[in-house]
């Protein structure tokens, strides 16, 4: 595809070890949004400062990302992020979830242009740094992003990745390309399109529709099948992925076996959602690493026979053409 991939951020799921998973077992993805970091009790999450430690994001081009409506804590993370190397930092005006929104940040940012300009104001003030936006339509209205768009002149960001939905709609309910496409229109700033993308096809559709767009994120596609753009993958391809999964979750969970298992089993919850429901089940009853790596073992077989199987009735197709 002649365009730009970027990964899209997922509390929970693209974290550094699958980042490190994708990026050497399939590729095809040419930069890595983390997911939010936020300052906690005075300080930045030292778990999220961990995730974007350079050492574990050898090899990958990866783009922070922070949530704030202070400015303060907003400066508290791009400093520490400028100590680490980081010269390209991501702001989170998109996240839905009620926790998050009615605290007033992520997408519960955008009925308040204030606050939004306050925070600009701060980041642009920060020399040898340079900004991209991950939004809404807005929060409880489709266009509130009005009032938003002219506030990019502050920070004059690489790229405004837009998911076209309201905060409130979280990710149910249509897509309003109508206020995309008013956006699109309206914007001097480089665009990225983010919501819905799950297959190759949807991404070239997209493309076909948009041709101005200066990339495609994508998220729940990738995390769904993260060999979603390997072009040559092979069946056991997953296994390997999932087994890099499994090596860095037990190097890097402090929490003990319960722990370990419950974060893969969550994994499962985004990962190859067409794996047959009793062996799905059986990943979920799961309660040591022993009867987790069964269950798994069983699951990625049945994801390998069905793979094989598809590119043997490819084959045979082309046999007969």
């Amino acid at each position: 595809m002649n365009i730009q991939v970027l990964a899209a951020p997922l509390q929970g799921v693209t974290d550094n070890v699958w980042r490190m998973a994708q990026h050497e077992v399939f590729g095809g993805v040419d930069a890595y949004y983390a997911p939010f970091m936020r300052v906690e009790h005075g300080e930045v999450r030292r778990k999220d400062l961990r995730d974007v430690e350079p050492a574990r994001n050898k090899g990958i081009s990866l783009v922070p990302q922070i949530l704030a409506c202070q400015p303060d804590h907003a400066l508290m993370m791009v400093n520490a992020l400028r100590q680490m190397g980081y010269s390209h930092i991501d702001i989170n005006l998109g996240c839905p979830f009620p926790p998050i929104a009615l605290h007033r940040k992520g997408s519960g940012m955008l009925p308040h242009a204030d606050l939004v300009k306050a925070l600009f104001e701060a980041l642009a003030a920060i020399d040898g740094v340079t900004y991209s936006v991950k939004m809404r339509l807005g929060w409880d209205r489709n266009d509130q992003w009005r009032d938003i768009l002219p506030l990019m002149d502050i920070i004059q960001p690489v790229n405004i990745a837009v998911h076209p939905r309201t905060g409130k709609q979280q990710y149910k309910g249509e897509l309003d390309m109508e206020q995309f496409e008013a956006l699109l229109a309206a914007s001097a700033w480089p665009m990225v399109y983010n919501g819905n993308l799950r297959t190759i096809d949807d991404i070239e559709q997209t493309m076909q529709r948009y041709p101005t767009l200066a990339a495609v994120m994508v998220g729940s596609g990738l995390a769904a099948n993260p060999g979603m753009f390997a072009t040559d993958a092979k069946p056991n391809d997953y296994r390997r992925f999932h087994d890099l999964l499994v090596e860095g979750y037990t190097e890097q969970l402090n929490g003990g076996e319960a722990q370990l298992v419950r974060h893969l089993q969550d994994i499962w919850q985004t990962f190859l959602p067409g794996t047959d429901h009793k062996l799905f089940k059986a990943i979920r009853k799961s309660r040591t690493i022993e009867q987790y790596e069964t269950a798994a073992a069983a699951a990625l077989a049945d994801v390998e026979n069905a793979l094989i199987s598809e590119t043997e009735e490819d084959s045979e197709n082309d046999l007969a053409e």
